[in-house]
């Protein structure tokens, strides 16, 4: 016979277990489950970095497979995936710095290049009396043994301030020649610096002007991302929309006779988010979420249409099946995966990020913001909020 908090208990047990299915229809609107799965930041439940330092803004992968990425939040953290173990590891915090977003190179040599700020996108807020973002150097030394010490300072090399008083918006490598591209926020100066030599070198801003809006608003339109064509020139874009382009040659930033493509009239809005190179064509990805193909030879761009109904695709990747994987959504949208077939033009929606491994573990992905390619041809995915994990998408 059971008593009234016997079957108070079972009452809320099964309630509880009702509430962890779904049904079979919300399989239609997400990524498949067998291509789709999550790693938390370290080994849960201490040694993990920790909510509102874990939000991922910067993803690379290194020449030996390794992929490193960044958060942001209170405090940003460095962390490294190797394939060959399948976990992640943090590996420190980065001491003044709260930001990386779009910052994180490395170089043939193994070493990961980090671009530090105090925040972006938030109408230039902090910015006042801020000495600037600092360039970091992390060289790798048998991480894998390492134990997990999340609140120890990550062991780096400061190189200095690229642009004073400016965070560091967004960065690039050449890695046979050894120079590092990069944007400076909130003003939008572009950089280089030379690994050899040790040495940085300001080539102009690609935004004079602040968008137009109210008094109150002070942000400049600076691409978020910067891709590197087969000559080694690379590419951003700037005000009203302008591709620009850094002659490595001639050592010159140049304002091309092109724009991002968009709706007539919001060109003074739409910006660049996310580069892919493949085959000697650049594929951009729009703040106003469309994705394009620009021909660096020819400049010439060719608008390839929205495929999602949202604004922002905020990372793109070449799988090693030859398709275009982007990510897109707003802040306040759901993030969605798309995929782009150059050889026939077709678009496929993979639908939201969501894994689902119940009654082990389940998450889903509001926002994601970084994206890379790994050596072995997984996707991975940065989530962006105030509690993020890293998802890592299979490509059929």
């Amino acid at each position: 016979m059971s008593t009234p908090l016997t079957a108070l208990l079972i009452l809320l047990l099964g309630a509880g277990l009702a509430s962890a299915q779904r049904g079979l229809e919300r399989d239609r609107s997400i990524v498949s489950q067998v291509r789709i799965d999550l790693r938390d930041l370290g080994y849960p439940p201490l040694d993990v970095i920790p909510p509102d330092e874990s939000a991922i803004r910067a993803l690379t992968t290194a020449p030996n497979g390794a992929l490193y990425g960044a958060t942001s939040g209170k405090r940003s953290h460095l962390f490294v995936l190797y394939p060959a173990h399948g976990y992640v590891q943090p590996l420190g915090h980065l001491k003044d710095v709260t930001t990386v977003h779009r910052a994180l190179v490395v170089a043939a040599s193994g070493d990961v290049y980090i671009g530090g700020s105090i925040g972006v996108d938030n109408n230039g807020e902090g910015y006042a009396g801020y000495a600037g973002g600092h360039l970091l150097k992390y060289t790798p030394g048998r991480d894998e043994g390492k134990p997990i010490r999340v609140d120890q300072p990550c062991a780096v090399t400061d190189l200095g301030i690229p642009v004073p008083g400016e965070g560091i918006y967004a960065l690039a490598i050449n890695r046979f020649f050894g120079y590092i591209y990069g944007l400076s926020y909130p003003n939008g100066q572009f950089f280089h610096y030379d690994i050899k030599s040790a040495k940085f070198a300001v080539h102009g801003t690609v935004a004079e002007r602040r968008i137009p809006g109210e008094k109150f608003e002070n942000e400049k339109l600076i691409g978020r991302a910067i891709v590197l064509d087969s000559q080694g020139h690379a590419y951003t874009s700037g005000e009203n929309g302008s591709l620009c382009r850094f002659n490595a040659q001639q050592m010159r930033l140049e304002r091309l006779p092109i724009t991002v493509p968009t709706v007539r009239g919001r060109e003074p809005y739409n910006r660049v988010d996310a580069w892919a190179e493949h085959g000697g064509l650049l594929y951009g990805g729009s703040s106003d979420g469309y994705l394009f193909r620009l021909d660096p030879q020819k400049l010439r761009v060719e608008n390839l249409g929205k495929p999602l109904n949202q604004y922002r695709i905020r990372g793109l990747v070449f799988g090693r099946n030859g398709k275009l994987y982007g990510v897109g959504g707003d802040d306040d949208e759901m993030a969605r995966l798309f995929s782009y077939d150059p050889a026939s033009g077709v678009y496929e929606m993979l639908g939201m990020i969501d894994v689902n491994r119940r009654p082990y573990y389940s998450w889903h992905a509001y926002l994601i913001d970084a994206v890379a390619l790994g050596a072995d041809g997984t996707v991975y995915l940065g989530q962006c909020e105030r509690g993020s994990r890293l998802y890592l998408y299979h490509p059929e």
